[in-house]
């Protein structure tokens, strides 16, 4: 009988540390229905109502915060918001994008305080965007470097210019180069590697993870 006590609270134990509420969980990016976290150090993308290996559930997830269940309590996450039996400031700040089904990595950006779409373009030699877009963030660009530009609708006139900040989530880059396209080419702005190479990137599993290089 004593034995068979013994055996039952091993188990229990064993079963109690299967499911122990991780030493640190972070949100690392938040899509419809989805949710990439970092758990203890381990990145795992889960979708609604799927729970993990160490016992956690996502019970809902937008693009803008996460709603986790660890041991019966739930709570609301944002972005690399951390939550666990220690706390220590994230030595890197990273953004995870999901790819959409145009296969690609879109985003919203912040361009002098002014919020825009924007996607991803590593084949772009800098930011890129339109007369229009320019127009509705208040960006001045007749000022700049007359040059002009090949593109799908042919040779288009643009104007080379320096933002002053440009933002993705935490990401933060001063003076990056850009160019002003006349007309509505193109349809959404392109961050490209005047922006990127500032920044590592890591793409698995259709979600590409941005890094700034500090």
């Amino acid at each position: 009988m004593i034995a068979r006590l013994i055996v039952a609270v091993f188990l229990g134990v064993l079963s109690m540390a299967a499911f122990a509420a991780p030493a640190q969980l972070v949100v690392r990016g938040l899509f419809e229905k989805a949710a990439l976290l970092e758990i203890d150090g381990r990145q795992q993308l889960l979708r609604a109502g799927q729970r993990d290996s160490s016992g956690i559930l996502l019970v809902s997830a937008t693009p803008r915060e996460a709603v986790v269940e660890i041991d019966g309590k739930r709570k609301t996450l944002t972005l690399n918001k951390h939550i666990g039996t220690t706390y220590r400031e994230p030595s890197q700040t990273s953004v995870s994008l999901h790819k959409n089904n145009h296969k690609e990595y879109r985003t919203r950006v912040t361009i002098n305080g002014r919020s825009a779409d924007a996607v991803v373009d590593t084949g772009a030699t800098s930011v890129a965007m339109s007369s229009r877009d320019a127009e509705r963030l208040g960006i001045s660009y007749t000022d700049g470097t007359s040059t002009a530009v090949a593109t799908a609708g042919g040779v288009k006139k643009a104007f080379g210019i320096t933002l002053n900040r440009v933002e993705v989530g935490d990401i933060k880059t001063q003076q990056v180069a850009a160019v002003v396209i006349e007309g509505d080419y193109p349809h959404v702005i392109l961050l490209g590697m005047s922006f990127l190479e500032h920044i590592d990137l890591q793409e698995r599993d259709n979600i590409l993870v941005l890094t700034p290089r500090y």
